[in-house]
């Protein structure tokens, strides 16, 4: 309703304009016909423009009114790996929609690994980001997007030893997490400016 009342009033205004033009240049019935044509036409434009930017208003805002997806509202799994040995290793996680209503990820997840260290349980591990670009994924009913999380192996004598336990998890801009069982021995690198560890953004499709 917003969006139509100043354009009912523009419209009202400019009739009432041509209205007064009319009458003052000539009281011909010729004049009076051409007037109203065009005003009925000027109408018709109007009414059709309208009609199309309420349309469009209508579509950003279902657009904008997509919630972000939540954990409640995911499924997590494991995708593809790529690597061996101690080499550098991606392992892709999947995020499924599993709710009645699509929602959207907008960058990266949070991704902390929790393992034990040098004899101490639960040591958390925030993960870094990397440096590519993102857009947002909107993800229908049982549509799915993916993160990668990119790590060094640890190898025996190779400085420290994270053996992870598990994943915990937070969605793109949202604060409650999950936790995804991964056992893996990992190359701690917690202190280091730029570590073999991080993570992706999230991207559409699995």
């Amino acid at each position: 309703m917003q969006f139509r009342k100043p354009v009912t009033a523009s419209a009202c205004l400019f009739s009432v304009g041509l209205l007064a033009a009319g009458c003052s240049a000539s009281s011909s019935s010729s004049s009076s016909t051409a007037t109203s044509s065009a005003s009925a036409s000027q109408a018709a434009t109007q009414a059709s423009a309208t009609a199309s930017a309420d349309s469009s208003a209508t579509a950003s805002a279902q657009a904008a009114g997509t919630t972000a997806c939540t954990v409640s509202g995911l499924s997590v799994s494991f995708g593809s790996k790529t690597g061996t040995g101690d080499a550098q290793t991606t392992q892709t996680v999947v995020l499924t929609n599993k709710g009645s209503a699509a929602c959207t990820m907008d960058g990266f997840p949070g991704v902390n690994l929790v393992g034990t260290v040098n004899g101490q349980k639960n040591y958390p591990w925030p993960l870094t980001r990397s440096s590519a670009s993102y857009s947002t994924v909107t993800l229908a009913p049982g549509a799915s997007a993916h993160f990668d999380l990119v790590y060094l192996p640890f190898a025996a004598g190779d400085g420290t030893e994270i053996s992870v336990t598990q994943i915990v998890l937070t969605p793109p801009n949202t604060t409650t997490h999950l936790n995804l069982a991964w056992t893996q021995p990992v190359l701690l690198q917690d202190a280091a400016t730029h570590p073999g560890t991080w993570i992706t953004p999230v991207t559409a499709g699995s």
